[in-house]
């Protein structure tokens, strides 16, 4: 059995939706896997524990633009599951701007996204970083900000169940290859069955997302990520919208995405092709 660590970044169906069904499902163990989850928010890279994959590839795309070596081997979410909301009264993204925003920290690679929707909307609102999404859904809720940037912790049914408007759709607009699973080079070099063992049980995975059979992924839906029986169809309809069938993206979404990713950290480019690294994929080429 090979013990592996899967470091992610929000406990959501963004990040963890394939993990909480291959889990479910006995995916893992009929491949000989292990897999503890683990908070890596706070932890450095280079501090965590060997056979470490990550969920988040916003935040491998980040890290290899500053010259770490990664590779991003399975795209589970292409289209960012990040939605721009605002308080009743907020009709349009226009209407932001002179007000506030709830978005995420600095150091994340949402609020970059944000940033980037707002400049080419042409509107300037202050920006307030929040802990997380309970954060900048209160504030949201109590008329605190004029608008705020939620996850998937809170899909869209459910925000607007507490009154706000739903201004955009950030993956919409943005095609990025955004969660999946993504490694340092050297556990890529170094481990390439381990690689092909988890990028096999993410495409079982996948398959049960768009399964006609929504049997596992409604209960994971609940049991894992707490949604409710009355909102699974919508829930559903969401996930199959952002989530990626085929587990790899197109070339041009790809330098499209780094060329973007690297505009808006200020670095120089560089080719996807180094970052991005699908032969495990059984359905590639």
């Amino acid at each position: 059995m090979n013990n592996v660590y899967l470091a992610y970044k929000a406990y959501d169906i963004h990040e963890l939706l394939c993990h909480a069904i291959a889990d479910a499902a006995g995916l893992y163990a009929r491949a000989g896997v292990s897999v503890k989850l683990l908070d890596a928010t706070f932890t450095p890279d280079d501090a965590l524990p060997e056979n470490t994959f990550h969920a988040a590839c916003g935040a491998a795309l980040a890290s290899f633009l500053t010259g770490q070596q990664r590779k991003v081997v399975f795209v589970a979410c292409d289209r960012p599951m990040f939605w721009l909301y605002g308080r009743p009264g907020i009709e349009s993204v226009a209407d932001l701007g002179q007000g506030r925003v709830a978005t995420f920290p600095d150091v994340a690679p949402p609020s970059k996204f944000l940033q980037k929707y707002l400049l080419e909307a042409g509107v300037a609102p202050g920006l307030l970083p929040c802990r997380d999404d309970t954060s900048r859904l209160g504030l949201l809720s109590s008329c605190s900000v004029d608008g705020a940037l939620i996850s998937s912790n809170y899909l869209p049914h459910e925000v607007e169940a507490r009154g706000a408007q739903q201004l955009a759709f950030l993956g919409e607009s943005l095609r990025l290859p955004s969660t999946g699973l993504a490694v340092a080079s050297e556990l890529h070099q170094d481990k390439p069955q381990l690689v092909a063992s988890m990028v096999s049980v993410y495409q079982e995975a996948m398959k049960l997302v768009f399964d006609d059979d929504q049997t596992i992924l409604r209960s994971v839906l609940s049991d894992a990520f707490g949604k409710h029986s009355d909102g699974l169809d919508r829930a559903v309809h969401v996930i199959r919208h952002c989530y990626n069938p085929f587990g790899y993206s197109y070339d041009s979404v790809l330098q499209d995405a780094v060329d973007g990713f690297a505009a808006g950290m200020g670095l120089a480019s560089r080719s996807s092709q180094d970052l991005y690294e699908f032969k495990y994929i059984k359905s590639y080429n």
